[in-house]
Parts: C-alpha cells; structure tokens; sequence
C-alpha cells in the first residue's frame, strides 16, 4: 500500500513539474515575442526616422503611463515635446503627430477620404454612429441623412428653440439676483446647452436651465463621467464589460452617473416607442433626429444604434458651446474695456430689451462675432488629436513622406496657439479679428475641426454662441467672484 502512495505522490510531482516548465516556457515565449516586437518598433519600424520618446516607439503603454496612471493631459505634453524634437513627433509605435500649422490642412483637408483611427472614438458608441464609423464612405451617408436637420435654413427657422432654452436659463439667473447668490457660469451655460439639444434633437426638453442652482443631475452626471474617458480609450475591454452591467452597478460605484443613467433609460423608452409606433412622429411639432433616422423603412437602425445616435449629439452639441461660452464670459466680465465695448454695441443693437433681436441681426455685429471668435479659440474645442489613417500609397504632410497605414493627428492647440498666427496667442484680444487681416484668419479657426467630417452641428453652435453672448451681455452686468481668467485650468479628456 505504502509503495502505491508513493508511486502516485511521485507522479503528481512530475505532473506539477511537467505543468511548471510549459507555463514557464509560454511566459519566457511571451517574453521574448515582446521583447522582438519592442526592438522592432524602436529600430526596423517604417517610423523609426522620426524623433520622439523611445518608450512612446516602443508600446502603447507610454501613452497609457501619461493618460492613464499619471493623468497628464496627453495635448500639453505634446507642447513638451514638440519643443523637444521638433515639428514631427512619434507618440506610438505607428502614431506620428505634427506641429506646423499647414500640416493641419494636410491631414483635414476638405478633399481628405481618410479613415479614422478607432483607438480613439470607439469610446463615443457602443455600435458605430456618424461619429465613429471609420471609412469615410459609410461615415458619409450616415451624415447625409441628418445634416438637414443642421444645415443653416432649418437652424435659422429653429433658433427660436435656442432663444426658449436661453430665456429659461435668464429666468434661473434672476432667481440668483434675488437671492443673493453667486452663479456657476460653467454650469449655467452647460444646462443651457444640454436643453438646446434636446429640443432640436428629441422635441423633449430636459429643462436642466430650470434646475436648482444650476445642479441638473445629467449635467452633474456628464460631467463626473468625463474622467473615464481616457481609461476607456486605452482599455476598451472596461468599457464593454460597464455596458454589460446593470446601470444599477455603474449608480453604486459612481452615484454622481445617476442622472446620465436616468437619460439613457429616457432616451432608450424613447427610442422603442418609436420603432414600434412610427406614426407617432406625426405628432411631433417639428422634424428631429428621430424623423431622419427613422425615414429609410428599409434600413431602420437598431435600438442602440438609434441611441448612441442621440447621445453623440448630446454629447458633441454641449460642451463646445457651452465651453466657448464659459471662456469668453470670464474673460469679458475681466476686462472692463471689453465688457464695456461689447455692451455699447449690443446697446444699440438692442435697444429695447423685450424686443430680442434674431441670429441674421446679432451677425451683423462686428464686435460681438470678434468676441465669439476669440472665445472659440480659447476654448480650443476638441484637443485630442483627431486621428486619421493615412491611406496606401502614402501621403505628404509636413514636407515629409509619411508612409500608407500611419496614425496621424493634430491638437488644436497647436494650430490657435501659434505664434505666427495669432500673436501674443494667450492674451483675449477680440481686435484681432476685426483688423484688415482677419478674413485670413478664418481658415486657421479649428474649433470645430476642418474638412469633410467637422462638426455637423457648427451652424447650431454658432446660433447658440450668437444668442448666448447676446443676451448674457445685454441683460446683466456681473463681476467675478474669487477667480481670475488664470484661475481656470483643464485636463484633456478629449475635451478640454
């Protein structure tokens, strides 16, 4: 009995050992496999020429490090390292990015038929959408079939939606005034916003310009969710497995999300209920994304795409304006110069405060569309690069060969913080837009990006910025409260 045992013990031993080695040789395998990949990228990669971090040649981890476990905002350690290594740097192992301000019109050019890279937007929909279909193409039709509801005509016949949500949001200003308290100016322009959208997209106001002290939930919600955004770009795997869980779990960890939370589930019931009963759009008293989406009976979207559809345009239609808003109007109420000019113009402008002019008037004013522009530039839209997949063959951007296949992209920043174009880049100087050269400043305006996939919703956010500005300017005098233009900082999390 005792030799059975010992002849059984002594073949587990083997087997345990046999086991050991082969786990052994897949992790030094793995390793070396790695270890062949790393030498590849930093000296045999097509991309080798090109200066930049080693680690960043090297593995994606570098930029994991910067966004993820540090949390640096990855567009300003591009400035870094721009200065560094000039107007080409290699930010991955297949990644260049570009600092000359051409290189811009290269990469977004209107003509452009570039892919996106999907490293970046997968983030934005959990089936693809307008925004994160990657060919062109496809990316077109998709576009086609909502951009009337964007185009000039229909936002100059819907402006008086705009002019609703703003007027609501004045009525919640005066409700401060008579209390005595301050105004969060970030906040109240966000709700503004987030109804906007919601009125021309769904027929379905939010009414967060009617929240409390500003503190709409979804808002709140937006906003806390907002960090994430660089987690899920570099670890997509998180992300899939949070939209498999129940919003129950994503309220426990996070419970700022509850009113995100509660939006999705308003929108989703919204979204069955038209695909179930399509005639009851009829009802509705404009057109709105749901009466594009839904016109094609023979390619209906599905349930989620409808609803990443509608998120995508919350998403992208509030934060831009609302942000443009914020930073100019900190800067005005700071320089009383400014204020005191913008005021004059919109004085006369506007004599009669219950007469509110409409968007083709407030266009006319010279001063105040300088201040929109100036504001649009310190606001910077999106700063992550956009990237784009330079198609085979190849292409010239920056002067250089850059070979088919490369991930490309550009911040902002470096185009609005530019020197050459716009001297003394970090002060507000409206003026700059209103001298002889100003016209050629236009092309170098970026906030809503260039070329054949830029912002869809550009004419809605100029209505918004016209009528915000205007009216903001023209009913109220404000002074900051224990803040400064300098006080105000951000992090790059797609948007600042």
């Amino acid at each position: 009995m005792i030799h059975f045992i010992m002849h059984d013990l002594s073949s587990l031993i083997e087997l345990k050992t046999c086991q050991l080695n082969l786990w052994s040789s897949i992790l030094l395998a793995a390793l070396v496999v790695e270890a062949s990949q790393v030498i590849y990228n930093v000296h045999f990669h097509p991309l080798a020429r090109y200066p930049g971090p080693k680690l960043a040649a090297a593995s994606l981890w570098w930029q994991i490090w910067i966004e993820v476990v540090t949390g640096q905002s990855l567009s300003l350690k591009l400035v870094e390292l721009h200065g560094k290594y000039g107007d080409i740097v290699r930010i991955g192992p297949n990644e260049l990015h570009f600092a000359r301000p051409s290189a811009y019109h290269e990469i977004y050019h209107q003509k452009s038929r570039w892919s996106k890279d999907m490293k970046l937007y997968h983030i934005f929909a959990r089936k693809l959408s307008t925004l994160t279909v990657p060919d062109y193409a496809t990316a077109k039709k998709r576009r086609d079939i909502t951009a009337p509801l964007f185009s000039r005509k229909n936002v100059i016949e819907m402006q008086h939606l705009v002019q609703r949500s703003i007027d609501e949001t004045c009525t919640n200003i005066h409700t401060h005034i008579t209390n005595g308290r301050p105004l969060n100016l970030l906040y109240s322009f966000r709700c503004c916003a987030v109804d906007v959208v919601f009125s021309i997209c769904f027929a379905t106001p939010l009414n967060a310009s009617s929240s409390p002290g500003f503190q709409s939930p979804f808002v709140h919600a937006m906003h806390s969710a907002i960090p994430v955004v660089p987690l899920y770009k570099h670890f997509p795997i998180i992300q899939k497995i949070m939209t498999l869980c129940p919003p129950s779990i994503a309220v426990y960890l996070k419970p700022e999300l509850k009113g995100l939370v509660h939006v999705h589930e308003m929108v989703m019931k919204q979204v069955r209920e038209l695909k179930s009963n399509p005639g009851a759009l009829t009802s509705y008293p404009y057109r709105t994304i749901y009466h594009e989406l839904l016109s094609d009976k023979d390619n209906v979207p599905s349930d989620m795409e409808l609803r990443d559809e509608a998120f995508l345009f919350v998403n992208a239609g509030t934060d831009s304006a609302s942000d443009a808003l914020f930073h100019g109007a900190i800067r005005v109420i700071h320089n009383s110069d400014i204020c005191a000019t913008l005021q004059k113009e919109l004085d006369t402008a506007w004599p009669r405060i219950k007469d509110v002019p409409r968007l083709e008037e407030l266009e006319k004013l010279p001063y105040l569309t300088a201040i929109i522009k100036e504001s649009l530039r310190f606001s910077r839209g999106v700063v992550q690069p956009m990237t784009r997949v330079v198609p085979e063959g190849g292409a010239q951007i920056s002067g250089k060969y850059i070979p088919g296949g490369t991930v490309v992209g550009m911040s902002n920043i470096f185009v609005h913080w530019n020197e050459g174009i716009f001297p003394d880049h970090l002060m507000f100087k409206p003026e700059r837009w209103m001298g002889p050269e100003a016209e050629a400043l236009n092309e170098w305006l970026v906030s809503f990006s260039k070329g054949p996939r830029s912002c869809l919703g550009i004419n809605l956010g100029w209505c918004e910025l016209y009528l915000g500005f205007a009216n903001f300017f023209r009913r109220y005098d404000c002074r900051l409260i224990n803040i400064t233009p300098a006080d105000v900082t951000w992090r790059d999390c797609y948007l600042p």
